[in-house]
């Protein structure tokens, strides 16, 4: 037929209605199929465990401390070669017989099963104030150990912290020291000044104008100078932390060729990321602006790692190109992160040296009205007695917080402490079974709609019913003429029926198998099962 007849809904419900045994009987392998399928899947049992985060963490906002925060921790706990100590220790997603083991696969799913829920503070300044740690497995114990060992990285941490705090304690003992002798000498002076002030301030208000701006430079030099103490510190700890990368890259393998090279799309992406910064700091921010300084000295770094890049790959086609292991990667942030803090470190220097000048040329000026030289050493020794007072009240409040740090105050505080810690649960989470074997049951329907569809297409196109007649020949059915069997007809026509129905239910009985590999090949329950 040329064209196929319009046909209402009630019409295709009635002919998939006269098709409900093949639907049933095609449904019904698929659903044994992925009944077996689910109820191979093991259970999976979770693990939590609940850090509480001390609110000492502030005191540490200046990194006196590195490696102390939270993101630093949650990246040292999920890298690569902690995962892969894990896998290896508890032998974890074991490959089928046969096959090559992937460890970068293995890897992967391990970071996908863990689990962090970070929850804020409420109040201002906002912080992180606990930490949930969640991991599940086939099996309770073992899961309970992976957690376990997942929780130990905040309690090094605590450890590492009291003795990277013990050792600050005795600079800052030092340092405090200096300043208190520093102030001693200064105090007779600088309380003669005051006393000068207190009278001349009602009589030249340009002088105060001028000692406010000094003072207001001095505590400026004095945050200055803060700020490349802890660019100092930072270096250092960044220079010692390459060091030891660098022992662990020169074991992992090479990749050859720029294209094989994932830190080289890394780079790509990095640069187009900054560049996009840079546009959105440029809206609000002057050049002088310390993120745009940031951002466009990380872009100047990205820009000559690919410039080396592409160098070495032009220059040496047929050689290795840049390490490809995650150890290499880690080492080029590593290597980012440096370059950024000696820019930082530098712009900080000359900022620093600039406002020197600027304090000096302000303290070398001379008053409008005729003074004695000792009037100027006198106003030279506040202002460098307020910059010391300044300094030591900033080293006093660090001092008390390395104190709460190291446990020399008496009281065993942490800044890491486990409320909780991981259980081996017996109760699964999951699989959600019921849900599974209804995502099963629906499958199977559109198996059997789908194949009763498909027998039922090649009759939408020929002539089957009085509807047929008068909507292709154009003329009314006055009359329909049933068809009349014998009894041997009928006897025969009844033993073809059983006999096509039987050889169809023993086929598709024989394709439940082949229904499970393929169920079981195409993971759909087992990733279902998983979340």
């Amino acid at each position: 037929m040329e064209s196929l007849r319009p046909r209402g809904l009630i019409e295709y419900f009635e002919i998939f209605w006269r098709k409900k045994l093949v639907i049933l009987l095609v449904a019904a392998p698929v659903v044994i199929a992925a009944f077996q399928v689910i109820r191979r899947i093991p259970n999976l049992y979770e693990s939590r465990a609940l850090i509480a985060i001390s609110n000492l963490g502030n005191a540490n906002d200046d990194r006196l401390l590195p490696g102390a925060s939270l993101a630093t921790l949650t990246q040292q706990m999920t890298s690569y070669a902690n995962m892969t100590a894990i896998i290896r220790q508890y032998n974890l997603y074991q490959q089928a017989a046969g096959r090559v083991p992937d460890l970068n696969a293995q890897v992967e799913r391990l970071r996908r099963s863990v689990k962090f829920d970070i929850k804020m503070r409420n109040y201002f300044p906002e912080a992180p104030e606990s930490l949930t740690i969640s991991y599940r497995y086939t099996d309770p114990e073992i899961a309970r150990r992976v957690s376990a060992d997942l929780v130990s990285t905040f309690e090094k941490a605590n450890v590492t912290m009291r003795r990277q705090a013990a050792m600050e304690l005795e600079r800052f003992h030092a340092k405090i020291a200096e300043i208190e002798a520093q102030l001693q000498d200064l105090a007779p002076r600088r309380d003669l000044e005051l006393l000068r002030g207190e009278a001349a301030r009602y009589r030249d208000t340009s002088s105060l104008a001028a000692s406010s701006q000094r003072l207001v430079t001095a505590d400026s030099i004095n945050s200055l100078s803060d700020k490349e103490y802890m660019l100092e510190r930072q270096i250092d700890e960044q220079k010692r932390q390459i060091a030891e990368q660098e022992k662990l890259v020169k074991s992992a393998p090479t990749a050859s060729g720029l294209t094989s090279n994932s830190a080289y799309g890394v780079l790509l992406a990095r640069r187009a990321e900054f560049e996009g910064q840079i546009k959105d700091l440029a809206t609000f921010a002057t050049e002088k602006n310390p993120k745009m300084i940031q951002a466009r000295a990380q872009l100047t770094a990205i820009n000559q790692e690919i410039a080396r890049l592409e160098a070495a790959s032009v220059a040496n086609p047929g050689e290795a190109s840049n390490p490809a292991s995650p150890e290499a990667r880690e080492l080029r942030a590593m290597g980012r992160e440096l370059q950024r803090l000696e820019t930082e470190l530098e712009v900080t220097r000359r900022d620093l040296s600039r406002k020197t000048r600027n304090l000096n040329a302000m303290i070398g000026e001379k008053p409008e009205e005729t003074a004695p030289s000792s009037r100027l050493n006198n106003n030279e020794a506040k202002t460098e007695y307020d910059r010391l007072m300044g300094r030591y009240n900033w080293l006093m409040d660090k001092q008390e917080s390395l104190q709460k740090l190291s446990g020399d105050d008496g009281q065993k505080i942490v800044m890491f402490q486990v409320i909780d810690a991981p259980l081996a649960q017996p109760t699964p989470v999951g699989p959600n079974r019921m849900l599974l074997k209804l995502v099963g049951l629906g499958i199977a329907l559109a198996l059997g709609l789908v194949a009763a569809a498909a027998l039922e297409l090649p009759r939408l196109f020929i002539i089957h019913d009085d509807r047929d007649v008068e909507y292709y020949l154009g003329a009314p059915v006055l009359a329909l003429i049933p068809e009349t069997l014998t009894p041997f007809e009928r006897r025969r026509r009844r033993m073809l029926w059983g006999l096509r129905w039987l050889g169809f239910v023993m086929l598709l009985g024989a394709t439940i198998p082949v229904f499970i590999i393929a169920l079981d090949r195409a993971q759909i329950f087992q990733i279902l099962g998983s979340r």
